[in-house]
């Protein structure tokens, strides 16, 4: 009994000492590689990789729109490029993902993040945001200079926010805070090494210039750095020793299992559009080939379960999503994006659930 006591304390001490939503990203890039590597640290999710096409037709949505009868909206576009998403919430909802550019675009979250308003741009619930950047630009440079003339970010009601980092193609990298009511941004020229976790990007670096491999006194040592709060400093570690001896998509792999390994896995080759991914149900690598996918106007938007059993190059498994198979993502997915242990019984996500459907009825068939 009293050793099933220790063993229940030392469980619990893990449990509350590893934080509720974490994650970690980085680029490797240089003359001849631009790979990106994300780890989602959360728990077991369910999911869908999602192939979206140009020349669609969108609208703002809020958590008002999703949630009341309000359903007025005040800004229009029509996806500029396709894109591959990983979504938790269901379509045009995702929480990272890359468009046939080579943007790249991720949320990660950030305790101390704030709402930035600007009365004169429309409202679009933070997953959204996200699509919208992907459907319309090809730049990091490109989205930076929208921000102020863009959406105002509707977060989770009375839950933290989140903080962005962002590559593209020609190797260039940015992260994007909300705080104090204003964007923050940091580009190149201000992150010596691109990377982010779960803190604000100075916070962690300065935390980790103590060590001898970036100038400090202290002595890193890799081997006995294993803590949760290490991997900021194990990940730079790592990047910054570099030196080609291994395949930068290999290299990018070690990383991430080097960092706690995440419940979703991504590593996208910007050079070659490759995109590579797994989950802690299906441990597995699969691969999928972004040149080969059908971002068409006329094709039909398709899916692929993240958790699927197909192996390899499974550009050929896609599916056509519905709204029926959109809805049993959005069933699963919201409450565990919401993290509210009351909403996913609640006549809100009722509502959710029905708004959902009228908003994309236009663009996914009914089954």
């Amino acid at each position: 009994m009293k050793l099933l006591f220790l063993r229940l304390i030392v469980l619990c001490s893990f449990i509350y000492s590893t934080p509720v939503n974490a994650c970690s990203v980085f680029l490797l890039t240089g003359k001849n590689h631009n790979v990106i590597g994300f780890n989602e640290n959360w728990k077991t999710m369910p999911g869908m990789i999602v192939v979206n096409k140009r020349e669609v037709v969108k609208r703002n949505i809020s958590w008002q729109n999703l949630t009341t009868d309000q359903q007025q909206y005040t800004q229009q576009w029509r996806s500029k490029f396709g894109s591959v998403t990983f979504n938790l919430l269901g379509y045009d909802f995702p929480c990272y993902g890359v468009n046939e550019k080579g943007l790249f675009l991720v949320e990660l979250y950030l305790e101390e993040t704030s709402k930035v308003y600007n009365p004169m741009q429309p409202n679009m619930f933070w997953a959204q945001w996200i699509q919208y950047q992907l459907d319309n630009y090809k730049s990091v440079k490109e989205v930076i200079e929208h921000l102020n003339d863009g959406p105002n970010i509707d977060w989770w009601p009375n839950a933290a926010g989140s903080h962005f980092f962002l590559t593209d193609a020609k190797g260039n990298s940015a992260t994007i805070a909300l705080l104090n009511g204003k964007y923050t941004v940091l580009t190149n020229k201000e992150m010596p090494m691109p990377l982010l976790c779960n803190n604000q990007y100075h916070e962690d670096l300065d935390a980790s210039k103590k060590f001898d491999f970036l100038g400090g006194s202290e002595k890193f040592n890799f081997s006995q750095s294993k803590n949760w709060e290490d991997r900021y400093t194990r990940a730079y570690y790592m990047l910054n020793k570099y030196n080609y001896d291994e395949k930068p998509v290999d290299y990018a792999w070690n990383v991430l299992n080097s960092i706690h390994p995440g419940e979703w896995q991504t590593v996208i080759d910007t050079k070659k559009m490759n995109l590579y991914f797994r989950s802690d149900l299906k441990k597995e690598v699969k691969t999928i080939d972004m040149t080969k996918l059908n971002f068409d106007k006329n094709a039909v938007v398709k899916y692929l379960d993240i958790h699927t059993d197909e192996t390899g190059i499974v550009n050929d498994h896609f599916q056509n999503l519905t709204i029926a198979k959109n809805s049993e993502y959005v069933e699963k997915g919201f409450p565990i994006g919401y993290d509210n242990k009351e909403f996913g019984s609640s006549n809100v996500f009722e509502k959710l659930k029905e708004n959902i459907v009228n908003f994309f009825q236009n663009i996914l068939p009914e089954s």
